[in-house]
């Protein structure tokens, strides 16, 4: 079975989709949250990250058997090249960190 065809693939993309969906809509109000909300924001950004982490790792796996999902791991990684990242997973990373650099500076290491 193509990794893209299976069930809990679907379910997986359907649900980092709407994650994304939601970080993205709050993320335009971010200047009028609270700093409680903006806490709230940061670990969602941080948790759909993680969710798309985990997803790339599964397809990655399946990409040495599935040349669909073979595919799009290269196509992920020529995108995120163009960016100046080896793979997703770097690019995440250092979107993690400029995450946790936001928190800091605008709640302190605490």
């Amino acid at each position: 079975m193509s990794f893209f065809k299976s069930e809990q693939v679907q379910d997986d993309l359907h649900t980092i989709f709407q994650t994304y969906q939601e970080v993205a809509s709050r993320s335009s109000a971010i200047g009028r949250m609270t700093p409680d909300e903006k806490k709230e924001h940061i670990e969602d950004c941080k948790g759909l990250i993680e969710r798309q982490k985990i997803f790339y790792g599964r397809l990655a796996l399946a990409s040495a058997e599935d040349p669909e999902a073979a595919d799009m791991k290269t196509r992920i990684n020529s995108l995120v090249n163009a960016f100046g990242y080896k793979t997703l997973p770097d690019c995440m990373e250092a979107m993690v960190v400029t995450l946790e650099k936001a928190y800091q500076s605008e709640f302190g290491k605490g």
